[in-house]
């Protein structure tokens, strides 16, 4: 299989003649009882119980809303639905063009979820990272706040910094020696008087950035502008307020390449129809198969799907005890982040093109802990998760993924279809509509 895995604490339109077929995307539906004393997003019934111990992720508003609707789809053999099927065609995964305009109208002028907060603890402190085309060198200021800069130097594009992550006072091009501040100015240049006189300021190239949630957004484009909180929307934002991603830290990062579009990763890692029939030995004796709880921010989401264990608190009141255990939750951010909650860890998922090859991707899987360092207990426990998501992920869900990118190139295979049942892959395709401009 045409993988790369390796491990490291870095970071590693016009349409076709034939224009996809696409069909208005209803929102979801899913059985609803009047609500008493309902939050704004939410429908609680009755008096809202105190957990026995907080959740790890969710308010009690939260964790109670969504204990009421998993116990109702588990008595009931039900899950959330869509209100009506979807069409798309297959040529969104191969289609050059299709790909040059991602570039442009989202990879270019979105904000990327980049890197946590914890990864900059300090002033001085750096990280580079890549995005979808452009080398980056965020820095932490001594004033707190974080920048973001084109890695290339002003005077012939080297590279700045080929180093992931540490702290600097001073920034030196290893090609010629011109150095910049942390703050992206230009402070010195070799033998400046045999160089000449600059007619314009060279500092390095600033980009739009932005600390909330714990993590530190980037947007590529550098004419660009960035507001997460409208990104988001008031329902995603407070979610993502909620889980306090500021008290985690990065254990593990895992870069990958796949021989498949983006779309087609992210979509599997948020589909949860498969489960019964490509994870059979891996995911598949857990879970209830084929059932899930969405609350739809328009374009995110946040999922939970119920755990088998969940069988032992159907007795107790809605509430009475936090979900972690009982339930995995996964969250999508538009356009291209995915994280999954799980009671030790959080995956985090941010898929990139391959800028050449628009049947190729980019991955970055990160594991996130609210410990910085774990014992050798903690340990046995992250490898063993790392080993069931490599299983689940690499073995099984990418060899399908690429079967999905060779039917792609197919000249008779569109259109394809999600159902009524695949409500958070609904949900992608209705952001990237929007964002795509379709």
């Amino acid at each position: 299989m045409d993988v790369v895995l390796s491990d490291g604490s870095g970071f590693f339109l016009q349409y076709p003649k034939a224009q996809p077929r696409l069909r208005p995307l209803p929102q979801h539906q899913a059985p609803r009882a009047p609500a008493i004393g309902a939050m704004p997003g939410f429908l609680i019934h009755g008096a809202i119980p105190t957990p026995e111990e907080p959740s790890m992720y969710f308010s009690p508003e939260r964790n109670q809303w969504f204990t009421e609707r998993l116990f109702a789809h588990v008595r009931a053999g039900t899950t959330d639905q869509a209100a009506g099927m979807m069409e798309y065609d297959l040529s969104m995964y191969a289609d050059p063009n299709i790909a040059r305009q991602e570039r442009e109208r989202i990879f270019r002028r979105l904000p990327m979820m980049t890197l946590l907060s914890s990864q900059l603890p300090e002033a001085g402190d750096f990280v580079t990272v890549r995005l979808n085309e452009t080398n980056v060198l965020v820095t932490r200021q001594p004033d707190g706040s974080v920048m973001a800069f084109v890695n290339a130097c002003r005077h012939r594009g080297a590279t700045v910094v080929t180093q992931e992550s540490g702290k600097r006072r001073l920034f030196s091009c290893p090609y010629h020696g011109w150095s910049y501040a942390p703050d992206g100015k230009l402070k010195a240049i070799s033998f400046r008087e045999t160089f000449g006189q600059l007619d314009a300021p060279r500092d390095l190239v600033r980009l739009p950035v932005e600390e909330r949630h714990g993590f530190i957004w980037i947007v590529e484009d550098p004419a660009g502008s960035i507001d997460i909180a409208a990104h988001l929307g008031p329902g995603m934002d407070r979610l993502l307020a909620d889980y306090h991603l500021e008290q985690f830290f990065c254990y593990r990062t895992h870069e990958l390449e796949f021989p498949q579009n983006w779309k087609v990763m992210l979509e599997g890692v948020l589909d949860g129809y498969h489960v019964s029939f490509v994870h059979g030995d891996t995911i598949k004796p857990y879970f209830y198969l084929n059932m899930m709880v969405i609350d739809d921010f328009g374009h995110h989401h946040v999922t939970g799907t119920p755990r088998r264990t969940i069988d032992t608190i159907l007795d107790q009141p809605p509430g009475s005890k936090p979900l972690d255990d009982y339930a995995v939750f996964g969250n999508l951010v538009s356009p291209n982040t995915t994280f999954v909650l799980h009671p030790h860890h959080i995956e985090h998922w941010t898929l990139y093109q391959d800028t050449k090859d628009p049947g190729r991707c980019r991955v970055q899987l990160r594991i996130l802990t609210r410990t910085r360092g774990h014992d050798e207990r903690g340990e046995a426990i992250m490898a063993k998760n790392w080993r069931i998501a490599e299983a689940a992920i690499v073995n099984e869900d990418v060899p399908v993924g690429n079967s999905i990118q060779s039917s792609a190139g197919h000249p008779f295979g569109s259109p394809v279809l999600l159902g009524l049942n695949e409500v958070g892959n609904q949900v992608f395709h209705r952001a990237w509509r929007h964002y795509m401009g379709v």
